[in-house]
């Protein structure tokens, strides 16, 4: 079967998933979660990646990576490898841990990469395994918030929020906090739309014929429309990107 062609980011920024073969679990116990944090940690100094932010879950880690594309695919290939083989070693198994090839999705904008950041630390949440995102110990939160090992480069994202730090931290916790129903396809299996058929169902639902007519609405008429958009399952970044609203005001509808 032929590979669909990687898509790449303009930014360079990418949310990264490596899921065990199976769906088979990755992790059994601390140790192993510290051998891979280390894997992490050596890419970045080998390979000159950014890591924006991970979360290690049973059966497959979420990584928010910076990097060209050979550098991302070299990293990738040799934290898989490294750990894979470390892995087998210790439980006398035999055979690929990895499902044989890495999920990735390029991260365009600020506000996508927001929402993608939030999805990979509020991931034990929504599984059940800790009742605050501050309570999971193997996630990039704790970095954010200044209490964590310092594995993550946060400097970039925290920015993003205020150029006070005392302010950009707790502007970050509020966000990442907030309840969120929003799934991001290529990691939850769910459809995606394209951009013609979602931009077809946003004229469909707000009666506009155009973006100008849209944008042309009422503000009120506009967050009905983007409710309507995000419960036939169009993503935000779609709803942003198509109708020209701001990233906040989408989310709020």
């Amino acid at each position: 079967m032929t590979r669909t062609t990687r898509k790449l980011s303009s930014t360079g920024v990418y949310h990264v998933m490596l899921r065990g073969i199976n769906k088979q679990n990755i992790f059994e116990d601390r140790e192993d979660r510290i051998r891979f944090k280390t894997g992490l940690s050596d890419a970045k100094t080998k390979d000159g990646i950014k890591l924006f932010g991970y979360c290690l879950m049973s059966n497959h880690v979420h990584l928010m990576i910076k990097a060209e594309p050979d550098s991302l695919s070299r990293a990738l290939k040799s934290i898989a490898g490294n750990y894979g083989h470390w892995f087998n070693m210790k439980y006398e198994r035999c055979g690929t841990l990895f499902q044989d090839r890495f999920k990735s999705e390029p991260i365009e904008t600020d506000a996508y990469w927001l929402v993608a950041l939030r999805y990979i630390h509020q991931n034990p949440l929504k599984a059940g395994l800790c009742r605050r995102v501050d309570d999971y110990q193997w996630s990039s939160y704790k970095d954010y918030l200044g209490s964590g090992d310092g594995l993550t480069d946060t400097t970039e994202m925290l920015a993003m929020f205020a150029s006070e730090p005392s302010l950009q931290v707790k502007l970050f916790k509020d966000f990442m906090e907030e309840e969120s129903a929003q799934k991001l396809a290529d990691f939850d299996d769910v459809v995606r739309f394209s951009e013609r058929d979602a931009q077809e169902k946003m004229l469909e639902i707000s009666g506009a014929k155009n973006v100008s007519e849209f944008q042309a609405l009422s503000p009120e008429a506009q967050k009905q429309s983007a409710h309507l958009m995000r419960a036939t399952g169009i993503s935000i970044r779609q709803i942003v990107r198509l109708t020209g609203m701001p990233f906040g005001l989408a989310r709020k509808a």
